[in-house]
């Protein structure tokens, strides 16, 4: 019956019968149950020894109060232990059992989004390494088939170890009083988390084994900060996006109506989940609405990884988006974080700086995204009148027309539209939170800020320089961090120094209370518009070298 259905995997998906016959071996399995029941078991021998047990007749002369004994009455969350008919304390059980369900619950989350990005980012990094990943690619499988091959089969001793988790984690949910249909909605936003996680790990061991070794780790570290930052309480602002990347969201929701006490260890979980919206519309008391927003925020997340991968698989020279996906890429996201970002307490001063934030690492994304490498400029640059399809010679006869829709043309002039894009979604929050005018010009300097380093990255990649991604990557993130860390050691404060700031920061992120004139301002902009024209005229220069054939350069010479 076994080799029946693995012939039947094998038909279906050549990819996953590969990875399942060299994963799933008896010792592999064995390994991966024992850890799973073992954590189990210490975990319930964790909370075994927190029961509180009664003293001696002798010694039982003050009250005692522990957070597993029953409350002291039904108006008060004092938590005072008494004696039943046989001289124990009585232990309110679903309290002790809803402990185990929760750290259940957030131990096995982060074992499956953090082990999961580890091995299949590695997977990919080793497959890159023994140049196996070419012959992949020249197999007949689709990208589809081999994409969903590796999430299924890559991680599937992580997912036996997590379904031997679910008997204890449903027993323990059941036994605190949470319905079924909740705890069956936490799996389905646990599968939708995965999906997400797993296709941004495809994707970005794909597009960066320039990493070598490091790329794993790297991936598992982010995933695990991601998670970090997923978990903290809900601050009603643009940030609670982050909330819904994970399981903890829907979480959230089965604890609302079981977690009561103030006092509560994991009462913070739950704090102004009944406040929370999405373009002014209640989503923090209903489960239903939570998971239709996680799996929401999750399958548009999981849509982009795959358009990515589609692309890049079949030609690692190609860019991960095309630049007419990644206008409709923006507009969907900028659209998901409006929704978060309109009933931002206005006033929490950190709203428009999570904003900016959530803006700057799309676009950071965005850039790397769209960024073509030295080869595919050099054909652009001298072929693009070929390479133009003669239905379209007419109306791409422009250059710039060819910089808006070609996909081997530079992206700066994309990013420039996309983030005038997202100025014009985001209006909508400048008028509802009343934004002041200095605020509005931090935005402009902001975004000048994301071209100039659209065109660092372009000038990078168009360099013979070995590693070229590096030296971009380094520089942009030197561009993003040092001017403050600088400034700040120099004991420059934004109120000394403003035009520094302005210039060569995002201010909102460091400063609430910034003022700067109108006159520093515009020199500001001034400054910032200079360093982009000139870092433009360096990239067409450039690029109208490469245009030249290789015959005229020589007669040139």
């Amino acid at each position: 019956m076994t080799l029946h259905l693995l012939d039947k995997i094998g038909n279906w998906n050549p990819q996953l019968f590969r990875e399942i016959k060299g994963r799933l071996n008896t010792g592999n399995m064995a390994i991966a149950s024992a850890l799973s029941l073992s954590g189990q078991l210490l975990l319930l021998m964790y909370f075994s020894a927190q029961i509180p047990v009664p003293p001696a007749n002798g010694e039982y002369t003050n009250p005692i109060y522990h957070r597993f004994c029953t409350l002291d009455n039904a108006n008060s969350y004092e938590t005072k232990c008494v004696r039943d008919a046989l001289g124990n304390f009585a232990i309110n059980w679903p309290q002790w059992w809803l402990e185990i369900f929760i750290w259940l619950s957030i131990l096995s989350v982060l074992a499956l989004l953090v082990a999961g990005t580890y091995m299949l980012v590695s997977d990919l990094d080793k497959e890159e390494r023994r140049g196996t990943l070419n012959f992949i690619r020249l197999s007949p499988q689709s990208a589809k088939t081999i994409f969903l091959g590796k999430i299924l089969g890559v991680p599937i001793l992580l997912y036996l170890a997590a379904i031997l988790t679910v008997p204890l984690h449903l027993y323990a949910g059941l036994a605190a009083q949470i319905p079924v249909n909740e705890i069956l909605c936490f799996y389905t936003a646990v599968a939708a988390s995965c999906a997400l996680f797993y296709s941004a790990a495809m994707l970005f061991g794909l597009t960066t084994s320039w990493l070598g070794g490091f790329q794993p780790w790297l991936a598992s570290a982010t995933v695990f900060v991601v998670f970090v930052m997923s978990v903290i309480q809900l601050t009603r602002t643009a940030w609670d996006l982050l909330t819904f990347l994970s399981p903890i969201s829907i979480l959230r929701y089965l604890l609302f109506g079981v977690v009561v006490n103030p006092n509560h260890a994991f009462h913070w979980l739950v704090a102004s989940l009944d406040n929370l919206q999405w373009f002014y519309s209640p989503v923090g008391t209903n489960i239903a609405s939570g998971l239709a927003l996680s799996l929401l925020v999750c399958g548009t997340g999981t849509y982009w990884m795959w358009q990515g991968w589609q692309r890049r698989f079949p030609n690692p020279s190609a860019t991960v988006l095309s630049k007419r996906q990644s206008y409709l890429l923006v507009i969907c996201c900028q659209t998901i974080i409006l929704g978060f970002a309109l009933p931002s307490n206005p006033i929490a001063g950190s709203s428009l700086a999570a904003l900016l934030l959530l803006n700057l690492l799309m676009f950071l994304a965005l850039i790397a995204a769209l960024t073509s490498d030295r080869q595919s400029l050099y054909d652009w640059a001298r072929y693009r009148q070929q390479i133009v399809p003669s239905s379209q010679k007419l109306w791409r006869r422009y250059p710039l027309l060819d910089l808006i829709w070609s996909e081997k043309s530079p992206a700066v002039v994309a990013i420039a539209i996309n983030l005038l894009s997202s100025v014009i979604i985001l209006t909508p929050f400048t008028l509802f939170q009343k934004i002041e005018a200095k605020e509005f010009w931090d935005v402009i300097c902001s975004l000048n800020l994301i071209l100039i380093y659209a065109a660092i990255t372009q000038l990078f990649l168009l360099t013979k320089t070995r590693n070229p991604e590096i030296w971009a990557a380094g520089t942009v993130g030197s561009a993003i961090l040092l001017p403050p860390l600088i400034l700040s050691m120099l004991l420059l404060t934004p109120e000394k120094a403003p035009i520094f700031w302005l210039s060569s920061t995002f201010v909102s992120f460091w400063s609430s209370s910034f003022t700067a004139s109108g006159s520093t301002i515009l020199f500001s902009i001034l400054s910032q518009w200079s360093v982009l024209v000139l870092l433009n005229l360096k990239l067409r220069s450039q690029l109208r070298l490469a245009g030249q054939s290789a015959s005229k350069a020589l007669l040139k010479a």
